[in-house]
């Protein structure tokens, strides 16, 4: 197994605590839950094509990076009247 596949793995328990956060927390503490896991599932799509050997892959990360920070924008507003 490669330091990218372990990495990914890494990544996949740290992302463990915020799924709690995300399902039980308050509107501000679940919205930076949501940015940390979508970080982190960028961050994941990045390492796991690296160790698995297929470099093609890595438009669907940069997409991603670029479509999560507008979503993430769109959830604020959404939740504005909590906040």
């Amino acid at each position: 197994m490669s330091a990218f596949l372990w990495a990914g793995l890494g990544l996949l328990v740290a992302a463990s605590p915020n799924l709690l956060v995300l399902a039980r927390g308050e509107a501000i503490e679940a919205l930076v839950a949501y940015e940390v896991l979508s970080s982190v599932a960028v961050m994941l799509l990045v390492v796991m094509p690296q160790g698995f050997g297929r470099s093609g892959e890595f438009e669907l990360p940069v997409l991603l990076a670029l479509l999560l920070f507008g979503s993430g924008m769109v959830f604020v507003k959404a939740l504005e009247r909590w906040f």
